[in-house]
């Protein structure tokens, strides 16, 4: 949509937004993110707020919406719920002290699978970002081989995924595992052809998006891989000669970097295979029909609820993550007998001890969404009160190691022996983090007295600064007899 609006503030939105053709994009002005042209109209009728216009004098005024900064996660999220990407430009400079037009930056680009905010992820479903390589051959005329390479990463957990499916029933193989993953974004080659990528068609659920095909060549993939975990070779992590599975892993690594810039990527700190004989496959068709996580003829957005499942059958775990891990068990049964006998054993035996059954419960109710702390922290996403919530599951850890300690079974046994109750770093945290901390870092606040020197210096100046202006104000008004000084 063409504009004539010159400003230098137009001129800045519309040389941020050439960057993020794909995305709505939240531009800071003042105390609102602005949206203007194309985005206003689509945003305004997702979000159902009022479209106005920049300039209404003008000719061709400039479509223009906005939301109250303060308010902006519950836009953000439906607008993701839409299927939308988001970007958010915010004033990253004083605008006191701002020469001219203040700078303004993208610092966070939502993509519906590389959300890492608690307030978007559902506590107890993974959020998947997948990719997917390909690769045929004409065996006859009428016949085509399918081999194809799938790559995952839980963003919000680090955990990074390698797989491959080779064979007549590759095609169907991979459809089944997406339908077990349920990524929320899907990643293929730009580019491809409907021979060369014959699955985009057949799936309906996730967002799939294109990206250069360059992402997909195996041997930068290798270089990627190698770099971001430092090593000079795959071979430990048993992903070496997944060549189609690298070729995926790069990718969904690149797009994560891509889409996360300032963000630190430590906490992916190791890439798992996959293997389809590892578990029983279960098909789509019988996930759907049996309701194992998802309930079968129902569309309502309240009807999704786990209550008319398996799971919500089962489920009676009292973390996020026991929630996440038994239905990843669901979806994934174990087919060999030694970890089936295993488990049944460790299942049995707090059956029977109902008193350390309760205990652990008990010690469990406080243990937070630990692997989504962590995860957030690496990221450089954490606010005070995410630290204080890892502080509060690490105190039940004691108690839990206790319990274990007691237990006969081998799975729990060897619990036990590599457990870390991790008390260095809840000590950290006791020293350095006062208990009533704000949400936000900006707010101030968050260090005890006597835990860093520099800070109870600044803090001392501060206290006496003011004091000192207090003591001369009064003199002042002593002096001058004008008791209404300032």
């Amino acid at each position: 949509m063409a504009d004539t609006d010159g400003t230098p503030l137009m001129r800045q939105y519309r040389d941020i937004k050439q960057a993020y053709r794909d995305a709505i994009l939240f531009f800071r002005v003042g105390d609102f993110y602005e949206m203007f042209q194309e985005d206003a109209i689509e945003a305004s009728k997702l979000l159902s707020i009022a479209l106005t216009s920049r300039d209404k004098s003008s000719e061709t005024p400039i479509p223009l919406c906005g939301v109250p900064y303060h308010a902006a996660t519950n836009y953000i999220a439906k607008l993701l719920r839409a299927g939308r990407t988001v970007a958010l430009c915010e004033q990253v400079e004083d605008p006191k002290l701002a020469k001219g037009l203040v700078r303004r930056e993208v610092v966070r680009l939502y993509t519906p699978g590389t959300l890492i905010d608690s307030e978007f992820l559902p506590s107890t479903e993974s959020n998947v970002l997948a990719a997917v390589a390909s690769r045929f051959r004409a065996v006859s005329p009428d016949r085509k081989e399918y081999a194809f390479g799938l790559a995952t990463i839980e963003v919000s957990t680090g955990e990074y995924w390698l797989c491959e499916f080779h064979g007549p029933l590759a095609q169907a193989a991979l459809l089944d595992e997406l339908a077990r993953l349920d990524p929320k974004e899907l990643l293929y080659a730009e580019g491809s052809t409907t021979e060369e990528q014959p699955w985009v068609n057949e799936v309906t659920g996730p967002r799939c998006c294109a990206q250069p095909a360059t992402w997909f060549e195996l041997e930068t993939g290798h270089t990627r891989l190698q770099e971001h975990f430092h090593v000079h070779s795959l071979e430990a992590f048993g992903c070496h000669t997944l060549t189609l599975g690298i070729q995926a892993g790069a990718a969904v690594l690149r797009y994560v970097r891509e889409t996360q810039p300032s963000a630190s990527l430590d906490h992916i700190r190791q890439v798992r295979v996959r293997h389809p004989h590892d578990a029983m496959h279960l098909d789509s068709v019988t996930i759907r029909n049996l309701e194992l996580v998802k309930p079968a003829g129902r569309t309502d957005e309240s009807s999704s609820h786990s209550t008319y499942t398996l799971l919500g059958v089962l489920d009676r775990t009292v973390t996020a993550m026991g929630s996440r891990l038994l239905r990843e068990w669901l979806l994934r049964p174990l087919v060999t007998c030694a970890p089936i006998d295993a488990r049944l054993t460790a299942v049995d035996e707090l059956k029977q001890q109902i008193d350390t059954r309760v205990r652990l419960r008990t010690a469990l109710r406080t243990v937070q969404d630990i692997s989504r702390l962590c995860s957030r922290m690496s990221l450089g996403v954490a606010n005070p009160r995410d630290v204080l919530a890892l502080k509060l599951s690490l105190s039940s850890l004691p108690a839990i190691q206790t319990e274990l300690s007691g237990l006969q079974a081998s799975l729990l046994v060897d619990l036990a022996v590599s457990w870390d109750n991790a008390e260095d770093l809840y000590e950290l945290i006791e020293q350095a983090i006062v208990v009533e901390a704000p949400v936000s870092v900006r707010d101030g606040g968050i260090l005890k007295d006597g835990y860093h020197p520099d800070v109870d210096e600044l803090r001392k100046a501060s206290r006496e600064g003011k004091g000192w202006i207090a003591g001369l104000e009064a003199k002042e008004r002593a002096r001058t007899g004008v008791e209404s000084l300032k």
